[in-house]
């Protein structure tokens, strides 16, 4: 009896081997990546108790806190800035009581989770898992994305409003239903009230998801109904306090400030006792100068010593504003310094170079490390804007159009472009966020189609 050897034929053992090849490599980029974000949210943490918040209560960081420690009073900054900010620190004081380690804690823990929110948002857009997880550590590394969290600012809150904001987006784009729509427009009308400049973005997010799913008239009538009721408390509140109805604050001291061509702006302000309502303003006379951190910073070193053209000056406007006279009153100051074309066009060239350069106030000027980190790092933004845009309009020729890729480009250039307010290198932070998703959108994979079902997508490879 002879006995024959079995050989296995070469074409059929290739093709295991490739895949365990393949999943050994897919098992070290996970740890990879996941030692990244690891680190980068201890680093988060890091930073909030290293620089704790409450040693920065000056200038606008005092504002904001004690804005949300009087909340719901607060004269006429609770009533001149965004509310929902002011909810939130509201909280953070109620909650902690002050307390300087539990403020970190809050802080860090807003910082951390910011990041996976864009996570969430970009596995609800259709990418991978490994895709998504670079974007989750691009962002926790960003130092520009980091640093501020241990400010009392508006961004800290706003970048994780906004990522929240996406996600939904994309849960409404696959899912679809009254309850998603709800959600959708919940998040990004608090998103806007935080801070209005997220308005275009979420104006430009709303009506994509509302071409690709219409939504029913039902669906519209409560979407409606609940964003009339998020701004309903802010317009009463800023109607008795500063004499106006101005549910995402007072718009018109920014684009005065623009406007006056001055390097500060003093405002006279009078609270007006109203009879019909019995309300009696706080604060009588308030008295405040107002001035951009972009006229002190060189937006360009070391480069170049430029500077906005008025950061040369030592010039003054001051605005006398009575609360009686309502809107009215800041209408006719801001006509007041309308100075012609030539003065428009150089605002808006000066607007653009501090779009792509300037540091962000307040975590650059403070000389500590971190602040040196941002300082440095954002000489990066200006080249990702330009490689982010060549290969969106690469897609878009190939009529590939998508939600990131045109919101991205969109929002982008509104920012970039807008000559109502002095640009400052934090109202970029907003932009800074889409472009890192954008980047990885453009090579990550993209695994399930938006309208699939999310167990559909949760099973996906």
């Amino acid at each position: 009896m002879s006995i024959s050897a079995h050989h296995p034929d070469p074409r059929l053992t290739a093709v295991p081997q490739a895949e365990e090849q393949q999943s050994r490599g897919h098992s070290i980029h996970f740890r990879i990546v996941a030692s990244l974000i690891a680190v980068a949210s201890c680093f988060r943490v890091f930073v909030c108790f290293d620089h704790n918040p409450m040693d920065y209560l000056v200038s606008d960081m005092s504002r904001h806190w004690s804005n949300g420690v009087r909340f719901p009073q607060g004269g006429y900054t609770g009533g001149a800035d965004p509310i929902a900010y002011q909810v939130y620190v509201s909280a953070v004081h109620h909650l902690t009581r002050d307390n300087r380690l539990l403020v970190a804690l809050a802080a860090a823990l807003l910082s951390v989770l910011m990041p996976w929110t864009y996570y969430r948002a970009s596995r609800n857009f259709g990418l991978s898992k490994i895709s998504s997880l670079w974007v989750w550590a691009l962002i926790g590394w960003a130092p520009s994305l980091s640093v501020i969290y241990h400010f009392i600012m508006p961004e800290t809150l706003l970048l994780f409003l906004e990522g929240a904001a996406l996600w939904m987006t994309a849960r409404y784009l696959r899912k679809g239903g009254t309850e998603a729509f709800v959600v959708l427009v919940f998040f990004w009308t608090v998103a806007s009230l935080t801070k209005p400049t997220l308005i275009p973005l979420a104006g430009i997010c709303t009506l994509w998801a509302c071409w690709k799913r219409i939504p029913s008239l039902r669906q519209i009538a409560i979407g409606a109904t609940l964003a009339l009721a998020l701004l309903l408390p802010q317009a009463i509140r800023s109607s008795l306090a500063i004499g106006f109805v101005a549910p995402f604050g007072n718009p018109w001291m920014t684009r005065i400030m623009l406007q006056s061509d001055a390097k500060l702006v003093i405002l006279d302000f009078y609270g007006h006792y109203q009879a019909r309502t019995h309300f009696r303003f706080p604060d009588k006379h308030y008295e405040m100068e107002f001035g951009s951190p972009s006229f002190y910073m060189r937006s360009l070193e070391p480069v170049s010593h430029w500077a906005p053209r008025r950061a040369w000056t030592s010039t003054k406007a001051t605005i006398v504003i009575d609360s009686a006279d309502g809107e009215n009153a800041w209408k006719e100051a801001y006509h007041r310094f309308d100075s012609g074309w030539d003065t428009w066009l150089q605002h808006w060239r000066e607007n653009i170079v501090l779009f792509f350069f300037a540091q962000s106030w307040p975590e650059s000027p403070t000389g500590e490390w971190d602040g040196h980190l941002e300082y440095r790092s954002r000489w990066l933004w200006a080249p990702l804007v330009f490689l982010v845009f060549v290969l969106n309009i690469r897609e878009f020729t190939h009529r590939r159009f998508d939600l990131i890729p045109v919101a991205t480009t969109l929002y982008t250039l509104c920012i970039a472009l807008q000559n109502t307010i002095i640009m400052e290198g934090r109202y970029r932070k907003p932009v800074e966020v889409l472009l890192l998703v954008n980047l990885v959108w453009l090579f990550g994979r993209r695994t399930t189609p938006l309208h699939q079902s999310d167990s559909v997508s949760a099973t996906s490879p």
